[in-house]
């Protein structure tokens, strides 16, 4: 702070170091220390990551190249440098994959390798959840937590105000299928059925079927999924989209509460974003973490 000066602090974990061993995670911490004013590169820098994105900031840490160089990358284009057209243009293709998922990576280029570490923050995935019920401001805490941007949606003012929903960025009075169509759906996109209006049931459903949403889960006993198929089998919906729908929508958790249902969707959103398969970790064998599957259609990408 008095001096100005970025440097890269090292911090060992175990043995002598301010933390003590612990099996598995000896090694060495590295912490970017930077002074940060009011309307500079770096606060500037901060406030991309920080919004609603898609942005990545490249900063060099080591190598031959200016220490502590950034090259901000954002919607409108590039600012800063890190001292080499060449090097420029590797961060930011670099850059444009690490925007898939977001994260924070130190990458290594050349035979002299400059170390240059990538902050990524993507476009927040969006979740849109159709039905002002519990489980509905039960999942919407739960999606804000993951990283999503949050709508909660339901024609009928009485149930659908602000107060209910605290947590979720938006709370709108709207027919669902209007809604649906005037909101950007990617693959990343959630969809999730809550309520139990037949009005709206099958409008929306056909909407939905007609997006690239990577999740479109719906609530209701088999029964009801039962008919609910044979009403868009007769709507002339194909077999292969409606095989899309994911219904009775969770993983089986065993829980009946609001907070457990939407726990269960939540769980099954992640595991098919990541390719799990909903079991206990301590049955199969091997790593926990799989390596990320960029084939793979997103569910969802947040922070």
């Amino acid at each position: 702070m008095r001096t100005g000066r970025t440097r890269l602090a090292r911090y060992a974990v175990g043995g002598d170091g301010p933390w003590p061993a612990r099996p598995g995670c000896a090694g060495i911490l590295e912490v970017l220390l930077r002074r940060v004013t009011p309307g500079g590169a770096t606060a500037r820098a901060l406030a991309a990551l920080a919004g609603r994105g898609p942005a990545a900031v490249a900063t060099v840490v080591g190598g031959p190249a200016p220490f502590a160089a950034q090259l901000t990358v954002g919607p409108a284009g590039t600012e800063g440098g890190l001292g080499d057209p060449a090097l420029d243009e590797w961060v930011v293709d670099r850059a444009a994959e690490l925007l898939t998922d977001g994260g924070t990576v130190v990458l290594r280029r050349g035979d002299r390798p400059v170390r240059v570490l990538i902050q990524a923050a993507p476009v927040a995935p969006r979740m849109l959840l159709f039905g002002a019920t519990a489980v509905a401001a039960a999942l919407s805490r739960i999606g804000v937590g993951q990283g999503y941007t949050v709508t909660v949606c339901d024609p009928r003012p009485t149930f659908t105000t602000t107060g209910r929903f605290p947590d979720a960025h938006e709370v709108q009075r709207a027919w669902p299928h209007r809604l649906l169509a005037a909101t950007p759906v990617r693959p990343d996109t959630v969809l999730c059925l809550l309520g139990h209006d037949p009005r709206s049931e099958i409008p929306l459903l056909r909407a939905a079927l007609d997006t690239p949403a990577g999740y479109i889960g719906v609530l209701g006993s088999r029964g009801a999924h039962a008919a609910r198929l044979a009403r868009l089998r007769s709507d002339g919906v194909p077999a292969t989209q409606l095989d899309r729908l994911v219904a009775p929508a969770g993983l089986d958790l065993g829980g009946r509460t609001p907070v457990e249902t939407a726990l269960a969707i939540a769980a099954e959103v992640v595991a098919r974003r990541h390719g799990g398969t909903g079991r206990a970790l301590r049955g199969p064998k091997g790593p926990i973490h799989r390596a990320p599957d960029r084939a793979r259609q997103p569910v969802g990408s947040p922070r």
